[in-house]
């Protein structure tokens, strides 16, 4: 394995950091800009705060790259997001803004909304928001999923009616080969989400990434997509702490590798009995919160999914991911869900972590 020199940034996940005000998301945000992080991306979820005003608030106050990993398409009327996505390129000083989209998690999402055609939706999404950001004319009958869902007008047509100050990149974040495929094909990068450690240590990450490259090429040959990859962790000095965290976010995660087919050797390979996952699925079927899941959540569980523990213990398993991630051409890493405190793990991250990798 050769030493990962791509960029490193980091994401905040609404729901695991509900204790942080939007103005304490903005100060952690700019503490992660002054540690040297490229990018902060925010997560989406219902019922926390809304991930375009995290993203607006920090966008307005640090001057740091910004991104959505993920935004769900079902929960946010199409057209408005044009708006609110052309409005906030005006507070970004002419940097980038990535667009990072996916079905949604498979525990939360389905409690609030109908995940029709998820591969359509994505795309779809994608397609109308790329076209009408660029400036271009947007007629609804080109996008039926859209009009479906959302009721839009089939004869009706959309244009932006102000530029966007800054450029656009679209990501696409699902995992199965349908998903993977039509990123290949229509978007600009793939982000690897949370279950990036998971889906390596099962032996799948290489796969999944072939099947987006040899998507891309197909539809232009030459085409380079981007990655990222969402690398969890939770890194405090009280191990405790560092163990516990991660247990609301890994209580659904793991539901994707049910969805995915993982084998009995495939749990083997991290460690994990089938039974837990299974009872976590019931458990969010009956309509318990994360929250309530957690409790259903072992040690073992949380260490196939997250680089977990005290500065030591994560720079051990980091250096590992990180070097697998660079080997697989990802571009960039970003630290997910952070750890109980998220002050002290940007932080321990910025000061042991990231030294500890490049060196």
């Amino acid at each position: 394995m050769t030493k990962y020199t791509g960029e490193f940034a980091l994401q905040f996940v609404t729901h695991l950091c509900n204790h942080y005000s939007v103005p304490e998301l903005v100060r952690l945000a700019r503490l992660g800009q002054e540690k040297g992080f490229s990018q902060i991306w925010v997560n989406d979820n219902v019922r926390y705060r809304g991930q375009l005003v995290v993203l607006t608030a920090i966008a307005a106050a640090v001057p740091v790259r910004i991104g959505t990993a993920i935004l769900v398409p079902y929960f946010h009327q199409t057209l408005e997001l044009a708006g609110a996505l052309g409005a906030l390129s005006e507070l970004t000083d002419g940097r980038e803004i990535c667009v990072g989209i996916a079905q949604g998690d498979l525990g939360q999402a389905p409690q609030h909304v109908e995940i029709a055609k998820p591969v359509a939706m994505v795309r779809e999404t994608a397609q109308l928001l790329r076209r009408a950001l660029a400036g271009e004319e947007v007629a609804y009958a080109d996008f039926p999923l859209l009009c479906e869902y959302f009721r839009l007008n089939r004869s009706g047509k959309f244009t932006l009616a102000f530029k966007p100050r800054a450029p656009f990149a679209f990501y696409g974040g699902g995992n199965g080969p349908q998903s993977l495929r039509m990123c290949g094909r229509t978007m600009d990068g793939v982000i690897s989400s949370g279950t990036f450690i998971p889906m390596l240590r099962a032996g799948r990450q290489a796969k999944m990434l072939a099947e987006a490259d040899a998507a891309a090429r197909e539809a232009q040959p030459g085409k380079k997509l981007r990655k990222m990859c969402e690398l969890n962790v939770s890194v405090s000095r009280n191990r405790a702490q560092a163990i516990e965290f991660p247990k609301r976010q890994a209580a659904h995660s793991v539901l994707q590798w049910e969805a995915r087919g993982f084998t009995d050797e495939e749990y083997d390979r991290l460690g994990v009995r089938r039974a837990e996952v299974l009872k976590l699925k019931e458990a969010f079927r009956s309509g318990a919160t994360p929250e309530q899941a957690s409790a259903l959540v072992s040690e073992d569980v949380v260490r196939a999914c997250y680089a977990a523990g005290t500065p030591d213990e994560v720079v051990e398993q980091v250096l590992k991911l990180s070097r697998a991630a660079g080997d697989l051409g990802y571009d960039q890493i970003a630290f997910a869900k952070l750890g109980p405190d998220y002050e002290e793990a940007i932080d321990l991250l910025a000061r042991e972590v990231v030294p500890a990798l490049k060196s």
